[in-house]
């Protein structure tokens, strides 16, 4: 008759065994500077909230920034992913616009996380979930600044994070979406919001919007993401943040037929969850695969 210590032995053993084999372990583990791969990497995950946007950037030199936070559903969730990373505080909050789907998690984030500043659109709007960011943010004694278009934001020496867009009272919500280019060394990424049609042409007038991956704006919404503005993008990558079962058609088959025939690479949350990027300046990893890039 096996004792009570041998069959606890053999449970542990079984449970080890069938989490190596079918690979039951949490998307993101832990936060590592080599990252197992990449020595000095700047780290970027596109977290997989449902039908929203949230991202976490983590610089080479260890600052922290935070691009939203989901919805209001999803604030948890953004929080247990914050905590795997090992980050205990976050250096930088990018509230991008006032839209429930990225700020309602921020309510719950800014009660469990220590943020040190914000950076925030200055479009103002009249819903609930917005005042209740301004007010937590002004209870916690958080600086607010007002993104402006050419701030730099000067977290690491060697990646240079520049304002391309940011919120205007005549413009909507999604075109008030702060539109950050991220530049380490030879690779750039382009954060863009929910930005619409509007921004988008405004864009194709600043000739430093190429970058070699782009978060396709507005959840791949048919307002975005036209052909001449990934002509002057011209990523290799497109990463898409939506949830699978959602109301809006997102994304939407103009914008994926756009993707397919220019032959841009694109990663989805609905497929891969949690989506990690990696970079040393000079090589991209996605998912620890690398990816050639276009020059």
């Amino acid at each position: 008759m096996i004792n009570q210590n041998k069959l606890y032995s053999l449970i542990i053993s079984f449970l080890i065994l069938f989490t190596t084999i079918f690979g039951v372990t949490s998307k993101i583990e832990a936060r590592s500077l080599n990252n197992g791969y990449i020595t000095h990497p700047l780290l970027v995950y596109f977290l997989d909230v449902g039908q929203g946007d949230s991202i976490i950037m983590i610089m080479p030199n260890g600052k922290t920034i935070l691009i939203d936070g989901g919805d209001v559903e999803h604030g948890n969730d953004v929080i247990k992913k914050i905590k795997r990373l090992h980050i205990n505080e976050i250096d930088l909050l990018v509230s991008t616009h006032p839209d429930i789907d990225h700020i309602g998690g921020l309510l719950k984030v800014m009660n469990k996380i220590r943020i040190k500043n914000i950076l925030d659109s200055g479009k103002k709007y009249n819903s609930h979930s917005y005042y209740l960011y301004k007010k937590e943010a002004y209870q916690k004694n958080i600086p607010i600044q007002i993104a402006k278009i050419d701030d730099k934001i000067s977290l690491d020496p060697n990646v240079e994070i520049t304002v391309l867009n940011s919120g205007k009272p005549k413009l909507s919500n999604n075109d008030s979406s702060i539109v950050l280019k991220v530049t380490y060394e030879e690779i750039s990424l382009l954060l863009t919001g929910d930005i619409e049609s509007k921004a988008e042409k405004r864009l194709l007038k600043d000739e430093s919007i190429d970058a070699q991956v782009l978060k396709i704006p507005h959840h791949g919404s048919a307002t975005s993401t036209s052909e001449k503005f990934l002509f002057a993008v011209n990523p290799t990558v497109a990463i898409l943040s939506y949830d699978k079962f959602n109301l809006f058609g997102h994304p939407h088959r103009s914008v994926m037929k756009r993707l397919n025939h220019l032959g841009i690479k694109h990663y989805t949350t609905d497929e891969y969850g949690d989506i990690e990027l990696a970079t040393n300046g000079k090589k991209l990893y996605i998912e620890k695969e690398e990816v050639l890039v276009n020059p």
